[in-house]
């Protein structure tokens, strides 16, 4: 292993517990506190100024509260990315062949398409220098949605990423509407601020900070829209109560191109606005 790719993957490592520190809402002194640690441990080892041994990583995600084997994958499919064998060529199939099996399986297609729109999410949007750490959550908490936390401008997102329904697209007067599906696929049991508890499909206010929806299907070109949660409809299925409508987002959203609000096409239009509502209630 060379120095250069060793560097890169330390790098990938100290953004990942960087975010996983703030995703759970805790400062270098509270984290060197749990460690018996000074607060110079943790930001030496943040700024790569100090390289953490096993027994101390893993001492760190213990507290962090994260799975090392999680990060560990992460680092491994990073290092062997470059190297990785053609699936194409693996399988022994043709790019022809592919899109004949794509095209005979709309579930497969559409679960695919899905993974490749977050990819050129991550490719378009989360990169460096404005993006300094960006990892994909935990697919099999359910528990939790969002499916990239990034740190911007030293604070921390969680980003919601979803399609439109392509049978909902229409285009009049060079204006694009369709549909896209906001809920979590599956029934789960939550938590509303209230303290009461619900099994519902729907997202939560609050439990994630910006929904980006691709409009590949408009026109065939990658480009994205965010709106905030917060600025997303409620929902107005009768089977809930108002008091449990506020606290749930809607699981149909209209989506345009040219964006209209809540949407917009600047991710970092968002993500500053977001920014300034925190430093206010902050101040508050």
């Amino acid at each position: 292993m060379t120095k250069s790719v060793f560097s890169e993957q330390y790098n990938l490592l100290r953004q990942l517990l960087i975010a996983a520190r703030r995703q759970n809402e805790l400062t270098q002194t509270q984290v060197a506190s749990k460690l018996n640690k000074p607060q110079s441990f943790v930001s030496k080892y943040e700024r790569g100024e100090r390289r953490l041994d096993v027994v101390e990583f893993l001492e760190v995600t213990r507290v962090l509260g994260v799975d090392p084997s999680f990060m560990i994958e992460r680092i491994e499919s990073y290092d062997q990315a470059e190297y990785r064998e053609n699936i194409l060529e693996k399988w022994e199939i043709t790019p022809y062949v592919l899109t004949e099996l794509l095209a005979q399986n709309p579930s497969l297609r559409g679960m695919l398409f899905g993974y490749v729109a977050e990819f050129k999410l991550e490719e378009l949007w989360l990169q460096p220098p404005k993006i300094t750490a960006c990892f994909k959550a935990d697919d099999h908490d359910r528990r939790k949605k969002g499916d990239r936390v990034i740190v911007y401008r030293d604070e921390q997102f969680i980003i919601e990423a979803k399609s439109l329904q392509t049978n909902t697209i229409d285009c009049k007067d060079g204006q694009w509407t369709a549909k896209s599906q906001v809920d979590a696929s599956d029934r789960r049991q939550i938590t509303l601020p209230n303290g009461a508890t619900l099994s519902t499909t729907c997202l939560v206010v609050g439990e994630f900070d910006v929904l980006a929806v691709n409009t590949y299907p408009f026109e065939d070109e990658w480009r994205f829209v965010f709106a905030k949660n917060k600025d997303l409809p409620r929902t107005s299925w009768r089977g809930y109560t108002p008091e449990q409508s506020q606290y749930l987002l809607a699981t149909t959203v209209k989506v345009t191109w040219p964006p209209a609000p809540p949407f917009y096409n600047d991710l970092f239009q968002v993500l500053d606005e977001l920014i300034r509502e925190r430093h206010q209630e902050r101040i508050d």
